[in-house]
């Protein structure tokens, strides 16, 4: 009996014991915290709302942010490495304002039989030719310089009128946001009349051809097409 009981008290014990083990791994977790850093970015050009997402994908599970809106800053808690990814992302995003330039050229797009793509226009013609267009006319262009936040308005060919916003650089995918770009057609004896043809907001990668379907003639195999460019 005196052996059964030891026995049963040995089994005891090591149960106790097996049991505080398994509580050990908790332990790394509060040295985790311990290693967390606090960082404030204030910023000067950009908007801290918009900073916080830009940083959302450089953060571990424990970091945390917080948005400060009266002085425009942002209070991040992360690990140290994670905080150098976060403090060289918001100087990029941070930086000031560079200009953009926008380049657009409207073209006549028609399918014939015996068509004819003009030198300045063959960069586009593969792309068009997806949709069966082999005949390019182009019927005015604008090269526009403008920064992020300003709006610009253009005539075209003495024929069209395009206004639009310059957005904000997103470094992460090297674009620019163009609001509200809007083509009309110039008509009336003052050619003071606006017939509106196309309106929409986009993303623009620089360096990248974007061609927008404008409107098509009635009763025809032609259509307008723009075209944009985005550069620096």
């Amino acid at each position: 009996m005196k052996m059964k009981h030891l026995l049963t008290s040995l089994l005891a014990i090591f149960l106790t014991c097996g049991i505080a083990l398994a509580d050990a791994p908790d332990a790394p977790d509060a040295a985790s915290a311990a290693k967390l850093s606090v960082r404030t970015f204030q910023f000067k050009n950009k908007d801290a709302n918009k900073a916080a997402a830009a940083i959302k994908q450089f953060m571990s599970a424990e970091g945390s942010l917080s948005i400060q809106p009266s002085a425009n800053s942002l209070v991040v808690t992360d690990r140290a490495e994670n905080l150098k990814q976060i403090v060289a992302a918001l100087a990029q995003f941070d930086a000031p304002t560079k200009p953009v330039k926008l380049v657009i050229r409207l073209v006549s797009a028609g399918r014939d039989g015996n068509g004819r793509i003009p030198a300045e226009l063959q960069d586009i013609a593969p792309k068009l030719s997806m949709l069966r267009f082999n005949a390019l006319e182009t019927l005015g262009d604008a090269d526009v310089e403008g920064n992020e936040g300003q709006s610009a308005l253009i005539d075209i060919g003495g024929t069209y009128r395009a206004e639009w916003k310059f957005g904000e650089y997103d470094p992460a995918s090297d674009s620019i946001k163009v609001t509200d770009l809007h083509l009309s057609k110039l008509g009336g004896a003052q050619r003071d009349q606006l017939t509106s043809l196309f309106k929409t907001s986009l993303n623009l990668k620089l360096g990248q051809t974007v061609i927008l379907g404008a409107s098509k003639v009635p009763n025809s195999q032609h259509a307008l097409m723009i075209v944009l460019l985005a550069k620096r």
